[in-house]
C-alpha cells in the first residue's frame, strides 16, 4: 500500500530527525514493507538476489495519500512533513536554516577554486547541507571524485587547499568547515557499502565541481539505487571547461614522476590510517566514518517495517 511506503519512508527519515518536503518524499519513497525486507539485508545492504523494486507512483498521488489517508499517522507544518508527535523536528529544520546560508557562501566562494587542483574530476555536496538540514555545529560534507590512479595525490591537494584557507575540518574545529572524509575514483561502480543509507546521499548529493563527472558517478551506480529508491531521479549533466592549471599539472604528474610519489605518497598516508569498521581504504576508495551510527539508524527502522509488514494468514485471529 502506498501509505506503507509514505509512513516508512517518514519513519527513516524521522530517525535522523529530518522531516520533508512533499517533493523529498516523493524522491525517497521506499517499497512496501515486504517488497523492503526482500531488497535488502539486515545490515541495510542490497542482497545480490534482490528482486525489482515497487513500481514508481506519481507526485500527485503521494499528496492524496498524505491527506486522505495518513491524517492520524503523519503531519504537516511550514510545508514540512513528519509523523504524527514530531511537529518539533519540523521546527527545527525551519529555526536551523538560517545556518546553511553561511555554509552556502563558503560553498559558492571557495569551491570553484577546486577545479584548478589536479586529479579531482568533481566534487558534491553531501549530507545535511545537500538536503537543507543544517545544523549550529555541523560541517560540509563533500564526496570528492577522483583519478582512479593518483588518489593520494588528490588528497594531498585538496587538503592542502583547504588547510591554507583554514577551512579544513580537523579536530574540534567542525562548524562551518569542510569534511574531507570521502574520496571515491570517478569511474568506480560501487561493489559494497551498497545500502538504504549509501543510496540516500548518492541521491540527494549535489554537484559543485564538474557536475559531468558527478552525474556520470551516479548513473555508473544508479541501477542498484534505483531499486531502493524508484522515484529519485538523475542528476543532469553539466560540461565546464577543464582549468588550465589542472591541465598543465596533470601532464607534469601523469608519468613516472607522478607514479612515484603517488606510491610515496600512498605509503606514507595509508600507514598512518587507523583501521576499523566504517573506514575503507582501498586503491580506488578513501572512506572515513568510525563514528558511524549507520548500524544503530539500521537496526531501529527494520524494527519499524518488521511491525508494518502484513501478518500472514495463519496468524490473523478469526472473528466470530
Amino acid at each position: 500500500m502506498l501509505k506503507d511506503r509514505i509512513l516508512s519512508t517518514l519513519k527513516f527519515f524521522d530517525l535522523q530527525d529530518c522531516p520533508l518536503t512533499l517533493l523529498e518524499l516523493h524522491k525517497f519513497l521506499l517499497p512496501e514493507p515486504e517488497i523492503l525486507t526482500g531488497l535488502l539485508d539486515e545490515r541495510g545492504e542490497i542482497k545480490n538476489d534482490a528482486g525489482p523494486a515497487s513500481p514508481q507512483v506519481n507526485i500527485s498521488q503521494v499528496q492524496a495519500c498524505l491527506e486522505n489517508e495518513c491524517q492520524t499517522e503523519a503531519c504537516c507544518l511550514y510545508g514540512y512533513y513528519a509523523l504524527a508527535g514530531r511537529r518539533q523536528i519540523i521546527s527545527g529544520r525551519w529555526e536551523n536554516y538560517c545556518y546553511g546560508i553561511k555554509r552556502e557562501q563558503l560553498i559558492a566562494k571557495f569551491l570553484p577554486g577546486v577545479r584548478h587542483l589536479p586529479f579531482i574530476k568533481g566534487v558534491s555536496v553531501l549530507g545535511s547541507q545537500a538536503l537543507g538540514m543544517p545544523r549550529e555545529g555541523s560541517d560540509i560534507d563533500l564526496l570528492i571524485l577522483v583519478d582512479s590512479g593518483r588518489i593520494g595525490l588528490a588528497r594531498i591537494f585538496i587538503t592542502s587547499y583547504f588547510q591554507m584557507l583554514g577551512l579544513r575540518r580537523h579536530g574540534r574545529k567542525v562548524a562551518n568547515r569542510f569534511c574531507l572524509n570521502h574520496y571515491v575514483a570517478a569511474d568506480k561502480i560501487l561493489n559494497s557499502d551498497r545500502n538504504l543509507y549509501t543510496a540516500s546521499e548518492y541521491f540527494k548529493m549535489r554537484p559543485a565541481i564538474s557536475g559531468r563527472a558527478v552525474a556520470d558517478f551516479q548513473k555508473n551506480n544508479f541501477s542498484w539505487m534505483n531499486r531502493i529508491f524508484g522515484n529519485a531521479p538523475v542528476i543532469i549533466p553539466v560540461d565546464e571547461s577543464v582549468s588550465v592549471a589542472r591541465n598543465f599539472f596533470e601532464r607534469l604528474l601523469g608519468g613516472k614522476t607522478g607514479g612515484f610519489l603517488e606510491r610515496w605518497v600512498k605509503k606514507a598516508q595509508y600507514g598512518h590510517i587507523n583501521r576499523g569498521e566504517f573506514i575503507v581504504v582501498s586503491e580506488d576508495e578513501l572512506s572515513f566514518h568510525p563514528n558511524n551510527r549507520k548500524q544503530q539508524l539500521f537496526n531501529s527502522f527494520f524494527d519499524y517495517v518488521q511491525r508494518q509488514r502484513p501478518k500472514p494468514p495463519s496468524l490473523i485471529p478469526e472473528v466470530n
